[in-house]
C-alpha cells in the first residue's frame, strides 16, 4: 500500500504596508510606519511630540 502524498499549505505573504496599516494607530506615526512632522523617537522606541528649540 502506497501512502498518499499531501500538499503543504502555503501561507499568504503580507506586505509591509498592509501589516503596518493593521497595527493599532499610534500618535505621530503614519499608516506606512513613518513619523509625522513634529514627532520623534526617544529611548525605548516611544514616539513623542518634539518641542520647539528656543
Amino acid at each position: 500500500m502506497v501512502a498518499k502524498k499531501t500538499k503543504t499549505k502555503k501561507t499568504k505573504r503580507v506586505s509591509a504596508k498592509k501589516l503596518c496599516s493593521s497595527v493599532i494607530v499610534r500618535d505621530g506615526v503614519k499608516k506606512d510606519g513613518t513619523l509625522k512632522k513634529g514627532y520623534r523617537y526617544v529611548k525605548g522606541g516611544r514616539v513623542v511630540k518634539a518641542k520647539a528649540k528656543k
